[in-house]
């Protein structure tokens, strides 16, 4: 690959559900490996406190530990219902190349996808849900 450069990449998102097309563009939180925790934890309770009573955390690749990890946090800042998913999503590199003669390579990869909704109420949650995890108790 000494004779290639990456030009380009597409992202096939399939985590994208029904629910997820009935909500507001605000109130959807992505989540990347570089921001701090701290910064998403604000932004999202504000929107939490500001009259959303449902919000979104989505998460590709490494920073789907960083996502669980706020989901945690918040759960133990106010009592939240949570449905995970899990999904996987197709991204495709394009190398273009540095010598004639070459052709253009496509490489296609999956990765893992987390999408994490957190409601206030149990309105429009579905607790049947594989994914879906009750408020904590309080002693927790």
């Amino acid at each position: 690959m000494d004779k290639y450069r990456l030009v380009g990449e597409r992202k096939n998102d399939l985590i994208n559900s029904e629910d997820d097309r009935n909500l507001n563009a605000d109130q959807y939180v992505r989540i990347t490996q570089q921001g701090k925790p701290r910064n998403y934890i604000s932004y999202a309770m504000n929107l939490l406190v500001n009259g959303n009573d449902k919000i979104v955390l989505k998460a590709m690749g490494r920073a789907i530990n960083k996502a669980v990890t706020i989901a945690e946090i918040m759960k133990r800042k106010m009592p939240l219902h949570q449905v995970n998913c899990l999904a996987s999503s197709e991204v495709v590199d394009v190398f273009e190349p540095l010598e004639e003669g070459l052709d253009v390579v496509e490489s296609k990869r999956y990765v893992s996808c987390i999408t994490i909704t957190l409601s206030t109420t149990d309105q429009g949650v579905d607790k049947n849900d594989i994914g879906y995890q009750p408020p904590l108790a309080a002693e927790e």
